[in-house]
């Protein structure tokens, strides 16, 4: 009777004792989570934030309302400095920030207030490959096309992708390209091409085309004469990769530091300072997210790239990397930066 007695007993605490609170959950439980981007409606970042938007709430403890929000301007400029500086720091909020904007602090950009090292890097959705495209009424459809005359682009500013991708091509492979800025996204690019007010853009992805533009493709519109990255895409074996163009260990270099951040093409941040706990939860609900049979029906259906996902600590180890770029590299990077256009 007495172990029957101590068994009961036992039992009988147990089930008084409280369950073990949660905070994470508790935190998030009837909250929403603000989802920032800084581009406009349709445009391939935007596309990108809201199958994540859709999918992500679901795998956050306490299953907060996710809720997308665009900031355009200056090229999602805004966007980040209001990640980074504006928006709390509790984790009720997180953004998509565009990945060149990462290293414009290196290049002594004063507009870019503040220090990527310190974003709490969540995980980047997919590598891209940056493309420049060329409208083929106007004739731009080959490399051999830029070398020769010179060519009008599309431009989002003087400080974004779309100017200075055109301007590091310029001087490392000898592209005549000339760029159009004022444009506010690559929507409004995508219009003046399609009115013949332009001849091209660099910095489309090919991913972000299919999305926004799937007709550009389909009806055969635009030649895709240069791809930028790392490895090229798989889609794209036969275009040329500007990286196999670059004739010394210091061209590399230049390279590697402008078009090196497609590891990160779509990464999704939370602001510094970001609890250590909700950050980790975050981290562990992006990466339950990229695994999802729903989350991956829709990129389907979105008919966007999906080249597999980074986690976040990934991102944070490439964004370090990349600040400990040498300062030689860095200052050659930003004389070709600052060339005006």
């Amino acid at each position: 009777m007495g172990q029957k007695l101590a068994a009961a007993l036992t039992c009988a605490l147990l089930a008084a004792a409280p369950v073990r609170a949660d905070p994470v959950e508790d935190f998030y439980r009837g909250k929403a989570i603000r989802f920032l981007v800084g581009y406009g409606p349709g445009t391939g970042y935007d596309v990108y934030m809201r199958v994540v938007q859709r999918h992500i709430g679901n795998h956050i403890p306490g299953k907060p309302a996710v809720l997308p929000e665009n900031v355009p301007g200056a090229g999602g400029l805004v966007m980040t400095n209001s990640l980074y500086n504006v928006v709390p720091r509790d984790g009720t909020a997180v953004g998509m920030p565009s990945r060149n904007l990462v290293t414009e602090p290196l290049f002594g950009n004063d507009a870019a207030k503040y220090d990527a090292r310190n974003f709490g890097w969540i995980g980047s959705v997919s590598s891209d490959v940056a493309t420049c495209l060329g409208w083929r009424a106007s004739g731009v459809n080959t490399l051999a096309d830029v070398t020769s005359r010179e060519i009008k682009l599309g431009g989002n500013g003087p400080q974004t992708d779309s100017a200075i991708m055109p301007r590091v091509l310029n001087a490392l492979i000898g592209a005549r390209f000339k760029t159009f800025n004022g444009y506010p996204d690559s929507g409004a690019v995508g219009v003046a091409m399609e009115q013949g007010e332009l001849e091209g853009y660099c910095g489309f992805t090919l991913g972000s085309v299919r999305s926004a533009r799937p007709q550009w493709l389909e009806q055969n519109l635009v030649s895709v004469f240069l791809q930028m990255g790392p490895a090229k895409h798989p889609d794209l074996p036969d275009t040329p990769n500007a990286l196999d163009l670059m004739k010394t260990d210091a061209d590399r270099q230049a390279f590697n530091l402008v078009f090196g951040l497609g590891k990160m093409g779509r990464p999704v941040a939370a602001p510094p300072g970001v609890p250590a706990d909700r950050l980790a939860a975050l981290r562990r609900a992006f990466d339950e997210t990229m695994k999802d049979p729903e989350f991956l029906d829709d990129i389907k259906q979105s008919r966007i790239d999906f080249d597999g996902p980074t986690d976040g600590a990934a991102v944070e180890a490439l964004v370090r990397g990349l600040y400990a770029t040498p300062k030689a590299v860095i200052d050659r990077v930003t004389a070709i930066r600052n060339t005006l256009d």
